[in-house]
């Protein structure tokens, strides 16, 4: 673990080394969180790469109310959406088979992604923020904007459906 801190001081006085340190720290969970919300892997490096540059442009206004963490996932939700929103739909069709692919590598378990991309939006992506990237219910809700019994609530449901999904699909 880094102390996210010491870090940022260090950041703001100018020194690079420390930037690179908190890149190559925090690089693989962004892009991994950017993988499951892009088409593709070239769009999620994309959006991992202005993830970042975004988080550096705008460090000095950064208030450290929590964890770094959560404010870079906030911003690479915030890139991936603007990346969603800029892709025309034809463009989308052609990148499908590219992205399951990447679910798949992600994902080693077929049966769990189909079961994540059956939940609804809102759940699934707090399953994901929960389990795959480790954030603890408080970080989630300021990565998603949402009150923590919102997440708690969605967490619980989505869980839920999992459950109920996971053993229908065992039982056939």
């Amino acid at each position: 673990m880094i102390d996210e801190d010491a870090l940022l001081k260090k950041i703001r006085n100018g020194d690079e080394a420390s930037l690179d340190k908190l890149v190559v720290f925090y690089y693989p969970d962004i892009l991994r969180y950017c993988l499951w919300h892009t088409p593709n892997r070239p769009t999620a490096e994309d959006a991992t790469q202005d993830t970042f540059l975004k988080a550096i442009r705008h460090l000095d206004a950064y208030v450290h109310r929590g964890k770094f963490r959560a404010y870079l996932y906030k911003i690479a939700a915030n890139v991936c959406i603007d990346y969603s929103r800029k892709k025309i739909p034809e463009q989308l069709l052609g990148d499908w088979p590219e992205y399951d692919h990447q679910l798949e590598r992600v994902e080693s378990d077929a049966n769990l992604v189909w079961l994540l991309r059956s939940l609804p939006d809102e759940q699934r992506e707090v399953v994901l923020l929960r389990f795959a990237h480790e954030l603890k219910v408080r970080e989630i809700a300021e990565v998603i904007g949402v009150p923590m019994r919102t997440v708690q609530s969605r967490l619980r449901h989505a869980l839920k459906r999992l459950e109920k999904d996971f053993t229908g699909r065992e039982d056939s």
